[in-house]
C-alpha cells in the first residue's frame, strides 16, 4: 500500500500500529488462506447497525498508482463512535470485508487477514480509490471495535454505498519471507518486556512509566524502526504496506521478537505525513523503499523472493458513491 494509515494513540509514544494490528499505521492486506471468510448474517438475523452516520467527502489528494490504499487516517477506538478521517471507500470494503469481517477482537487474527491490501477488488471503479470520506458512525449501545469496523460497516455500505459484493480466490503475486543462508538473526521477547494491546482500549498500552506497547513499529532511539513482541507475520503485514505486493511468512519461525528495523519512517510508511494537496512530484520512489526493505530484512538472516500464493479475492457486483447526509 504503500500509504501507510496511522493511527495515533499518543503523540508521545510516537508508536505506529500497522495494518497488521488495528488500522493503525495501518495499512490492510487481502488475508491468505487463513483470512476469515466474509461476514455474511444470517436471514432471519438483524443485520447490526449504526444508529447515526455522517459521511462527507474530502479534498481530493495525490496518490500514485500501485501504492497502496491508504491516504487517512482510522482513529482509536471509542466503543461508542466509530470515525474515519479522509479514507477511500477501497479501504472501508477491505476493513469491512476482510479484516474484521468475523468480528472477533484478536490481534493475531487480525494480524493475518490483513494480507490483502495490495490485492486488486474486481469491478471496483476507480472513485473507490481516489475519492475519500470522513465518516462518523455511532452505535446505539456501545460496541466492540471489530464489530464496528466489521459487520456494522458492512450494513453501512451495504445501505448508502448500494454494495453487492461477493468473494473467490486466486494465484497472485507475492512475497515470501524465508531464513537467509547465514540463519535468522533474531532477538526474542522478554516476557514482560513489552505491552500487550487490548483491541477494544488500545489506547491503555501507551503511557508514562509503561513498558513499549507490543506489536506496533515506531522510531528508535538509536535510529532505524523498532517493534518489539512482534510476530514474522506482524512484519510481513507491515512491509505489505510499504511493498507493490503483499508479504507471507514462510520462515516456519513462531514466537515473539524484538526487531530493530535499519530503516526510515518514509521507507516503512512511504506516505505518513503526506498533505491533501501532495503533489505527485514529491512522492517517494517506489524502488527506494524495495530496495532499502530487501536490504533490512538481510540484516535479520532474512530475505524477500518473489512466489505466488492463493489470496482471498473480493469481487464487486454493484457498487455506488456513498450517499451523504
Amino acid at each position: 500500500m504503500l500509504n501507510s494509515i496511522v493511527l495515533r494513540l499518543n503523540s508521545s509514544e510516537r508508536f505506529r500500529l500497522t495494518a497488521g494490528l488495528f488500522a493503525g499505521s495501518v495499512v490492510l492486506i487481502i488475508g491468505i488462506l487463513e483470512a476469515p471468510p466474509m461476514g455474511a448474517q444470517s436471514e432471519s438475523a438483524p443485520r447490526p447497525r449504526f444508529e447515526v452516520v455522517s459521511i462527507k467527502p474530502c479534498q481530493p489528494r495525490a496518490v500514485p498508482p500501485g501504492r497502496g490504499r491508504g491516504g487517512g487516517a482510522a482513529t482509536p477506538g471509542d466503543p461508542g463512535l466509530l470515525r474515519f478521517t479522509c479514507v477511500p471507500v477501497d479501504l472501508l470494503i477491505r476493513f469491512a470485508y476482510l479484516r474484521y469481517a468475523s468480528a472477533k477482537p484478536d490481534p493475531e487474527a487480525a494480524t493475518l487477514s490483513q494480507r490483502v491490501m495490495n490485492q486488486k477488488i474486481d469491478g471496483e471503479p476507480s472513485w473507490a480509490e481516489s475519492e475519500r470520506y470522513t465518516i462518523d458512525a455511532k452505535p446505539e449501545t456501545p460496541q466492540t471495535i471489530s464489530m464496528m469496523r466489521g459487520p456494522m460497516l458492512q450494513t453501512l455500505l451495504e445501505e448508502r454505498s448500494q454494495l453487492k459484493i461477493h468473494q473467490d480466490y486466486k494465484e497472485v503475486s507475492v512475497y515470501a519471507l524465508v531464513i537467509g543462508k547465514g540463519g535468522a538473526k533474531l532477538t526474542a521477547s522478554k516476557e514482560g518486556g513489552c505491552a500487550l494491546i487490548d483491541p477494544a482500549h488500545p489506547e491503555t498500552a501507551f503511557g508514562p512509566g509503561k513498558p513499549p506497547p507490543c506489536g506496533p513499529f515506531g522510531p528508535d532511539t538509536g535510529g532505524g524502526i523498532v517493534t518489539f513482541g512482534s510476530t514474522l507475520a506482524n512484519l510481513c503485514a507491515q512491509f505489505s504496506v510499504a511493498l507493490d505486493r503483499d508479504v507471507i511468512d514462510r520462515t516456519g519461525l513462531t514466537g515473539k521478537f524484538d526487531i530493530h528495523l535499519q530503516l526510515t519512517q518514509q521507507e516503512l510508511f512511504p506516505w505518513e505525513g503526506a498533505h491533501e494537496t501532495a503533489a505527485a512530484a514529491t512522492a517517494p520512489d517506489p524502488s527506494d523503499s524495495t530496495s532499502a526493505i530487501m536490504a533490512a530484512v538481510q540484516k535479520l538472516g532474512l530475505r524477500l523472493e518473489p512466489a505466488k500464493a492463493p489470496a482471498q479475492h473480493l469481487v464487486i457486483d454493484h457498487i455506488e458513491r456513498p450517499s451523504e447526509n
